[in-house]
């Protein structure tokens, strides 16, 4: 088992109800993997409409969480 952190942006954390959240995965969960099961019934959005990062390295929805990562999910952003 991995112990995670995930860390929510803009209007993510206000779906999530939550900036930060810890979660137990089996070991080699993916990004992909963790996505489906836990936020996508929340979030109700395709994976591929959000980047993800993990330990400050931005990382493909194949990467597996390793005990202790901290996972960031941020939407899409524009600016003008």
């Amino acid at each position: 088992m991995a112990r995670i952190t995930v860390i929510f942006f803009s209007y993510v954390a206000d779906r999530m109800k939550a900036r930060t959240r810890e979660f137990t995965v089996p070991a080699a969960t993916s990004v992909n993997a963790f996505f489906d099961q836990v936020l996508a019934p929340t979030l109700r959005e395709p994976i591929h409409h959000f980047l993800f990062s993990v330990n400050a390295e931005w990382v493909d929805p194949g990467y597996e969480l390793q005990d202790g990562d901290q996972l960031a999910v941020i939407p899409p952003v524009s600016g003008g």
